[in-house]
C-alpha cells in the first residue's frame, strides 16, 4: 500500500514545493514536512493517461520547452550553477550565485533547456542520425543526417528528444561548454565560471554535489525508459547509483516529476521509487 500512497502523491499533486534552491543534504523529515496527504488511499484516482514507461505523448522539443517554462514557474533556478532566472533571462547579478560569465554573448545571460542525457548520446543509436534517410534531402537536393534527419524521420527519436524528465534549465554558456560531456568525478577544482561548482575536462564534466543525484536519476530513468539506446555503461551505472544515494530526492524533484507526469503521460519510475523511499 505504501507505494500507492507515493504514486498518488506524485500524480495527484499532494507534493508541495517551495521556490528555493536545493540544499546539499535535505533530511527525510524536511521532505516529509513538505508533503501532506489529505485524501484517503481508496479515493486517489490516477489519470487515465499515466500508463506508459516512456514518453509517447509529446513528440515536439519546442512543445516540451513551452510546458517546462510553466512547470518551473515557481522554481526558476538553473541546474548547474543554481542561479535565479525569470523568463529566459538570468536575474542573479554576476557572481551572486557563483556564476561569472566568460563571454559577453547572449548565451552568457540566457537560460536554455538542457538535455541532461545529451541528444547525441542517444541519437547515434538511430540509423537516420548515423547514415541519413532518403527523405532527408534539403531544398538543393543535398542529403543530410544527424539530429535534423533523426528529428524529421524517426518518431522514437522525437519522443526521446522531447522527454521533459531529461530537460533542465541551464545558462546557455554553461550548456554550451558542457556539450556532450559525460558526468564523472574530475580531480581538482578547475572551475570555469567563477565559483560555480562546474568542471569540464577531456569529455567529462563534474556537477555540483547538490544536483548529482538529480542528474544520476535522469540517466537511470532514460536508460530504463529507452533500453537499447546506449545511454548507460555498467561503470557509469554504478557511479550514478552512488550519486543517487549521496544526493537523495528533495520535495522539488518529487513535485517536478508529478507535474511532468500529468502532462507527458508517464511516471518517472526512478524518481517515484526514490520519493517513496524518502517518505517511509
Amino acid at each position: 500500500m505504501r507505494w500507492l500512497m507515493v504514486l498518488g502523491l506524485i500524480v495527484t499533486g499532494a507534493v508541495s514545493c517551495r521556490p528555493v534552491e536545493k540544499r546539499a543534504s535535505p533530511s527525510i523529515s524536511e521532505i516529509q514536512s513538505a508533503v501532506s496527504v489529505s485524501p484517503p488511499l481508496h479515493s486517489i484516482a490516477l489519470p487515465s493517461n499515466v500508463a506508459t514507461i516512456s514518453n509517447t505523448k509529446i513528440a515536439s522539443f519546442g512543445k516540451a520547452k513551452k510546458h517546462l517554462w510553466e512547470i518551473h514557474k515557481d522554481h526558476q533556478t538553473t541546474l548547474y550553477c543554481g542561479c535565479a532566472y525569470e523568463g529566459n533571462e538570468l536575474v542573479s547579478p554576476p557572481g551572486a550565485c557563483g556564476y561569472v560569465p566568460i563571454t559577453t554573448g547572449i548565451r552568457s545571460r540566457r537560460v536554455e533547456w538542457e538535455h541532461v542525457v545529451p541528444a547525441q548520446a542517444f541519437g547515434q543509436s538511430f540509423r537516420e542520425w548515423r547514415e541519413g534517410h532518403p527523405e532527408c534531402v534539403d531544398g538543393r537536393g543535398k542529403p543530410f543526417r544527424g539530429r535534423p534527419c533523426a528529428r524529421k524521420v524517426a518518431v522514437a527519436f522525437r519522443y526521446m528528444e522531447a522527454d521533459m524528465y531529461n530537460l533542465q534549465p541551464a545558462i546557455g554558456d554553461v550548456n554550451d561548454r558542457r556539450g556532450t560531456a559525460t558526468p564523472a568525478m574530475i580531480p581538482g577544482e578547475n572551475r570555469l565560471f567563477g565559483t560555480c561548482d562546474f568542471e569540464v575536462s577531456a569529455g567529462k564534466f563534474e556537477p555540483r554535489p547538490e544536483v548529482r543525484g538529480d542528474i544520476a536519476r535522469t540517466y537511470l530513468y532514460m536508460d530504463m525508459a529507452y533500453p537499447g539506446r546506449g545511454i548507460l555503461s555498467e561503470k557509469n551505472k554504478k557511479l550514478f547509483e552512488a550519486w543517487s544515494d549521496q544526493d537523495p530526492v528533495d520535495a522539488w524533484e518529487c513535485e517536478r516529476a508529478r507535474r511532468i507526469a500529468r502532462i507527458q503521460g508517464n511516471i518517472n519510475q526512478v524518481v517515484e521509487r526514490a520519493c517513496r523511499q524518502a517518505h517511509r
